[in-house]
């Protein structure tokens, strides 16, 4: 498979509208155009670029990296949006922990109502973690020899939600993943990140930390 190419877009404000610069590979030179909301940059982006090569918008196999040409403002949605991931791995992490005391509890002979006393929880809750649980056994039985490969990462991952500087530790974590990367495509890390956690409701963390 071809190796997609990447642009990136920089935008900036300009009287009520957005301002795009496009740069990538095969153009001969930046280009601008532009935009009356951000979430059209991708598409005006893609056209700009089918233009310019002189090919259909479908030939266009490449990535789109946006990111804001005020410094200041980049640096604080690469911070916001660390903390917001840092606090759904922590939550996710809770989660995890959560099921896995209750599996833990319940082999131990203990009844559903005395789990959900201990971990202020209804019964309910209880028997449906429980039951994914068990879905989820199986699940990770097929899946044995891909678990093992992420260990490293699940040991980073677990010593993240133990820290008390958890904002810190998971910079520390992106800046090794994507050492050297520009802002764009760290703001472009982050929220794909973002995306793969909310929406993977109960993915184990190394499976959506694995896709990055």
């Amino acid at each position: 498979m071809s190796k997609r190419d990447t642009y990136t877009i920089t935008a900036s404000r300009s009287d009520g509208w957005w301002a795009l610069t496009v740069s990538g590979p095969r153009l001969k030179r930046s280009y601008h155009t532009q935009v009356k909301r951000l979430e059209q940059s991708e598409e005006m982006a893609r056209d700009l670029v089918a233009t310019m090569l002189d090919v259909g918008v479908s030939e266009i196999n490449a990535d789109f990296e946006l990111t804001v040409a005020d410094d200041e403002v980049a640096t604080e949605l690469e911070a916001t949006l660390v903390t917001r991931l840092a606090a759904t791995l922590v939550k996710q992490k809770a989660a995890e922990a959560t099921q896995a005391t209750v599996v833990d509890l319940a082999r131990r002979g203990y009844v559903h109502r005395d789990i959900g006393y201990l971990l202020g929880m209804s019964h309910q809750a209880v028997g449906k973690l429980l039951n994914e649980a068990e879905k989820g056994a199986a699940a990770s039985a097929d899946d044995a020899s891909t678990r093992s490969a992420a260990l490293p990462l699940k040991e980073k991952l677990d010593q993240l939600c133990m820290t008390r500087d958890t904002e810190a530790l998971f910079k520390s974590y992106l800046l090794e993943v994507a050492a050297g990367d520009p802002t764009d495509r760290k703001l472009n890390r982050l929220r794909a990140l973002g995306e793969q956690l909310r929406h993977g409701k109960r993915r184990r963390l190394t499976d959506g930390a694995r896709r990055v």
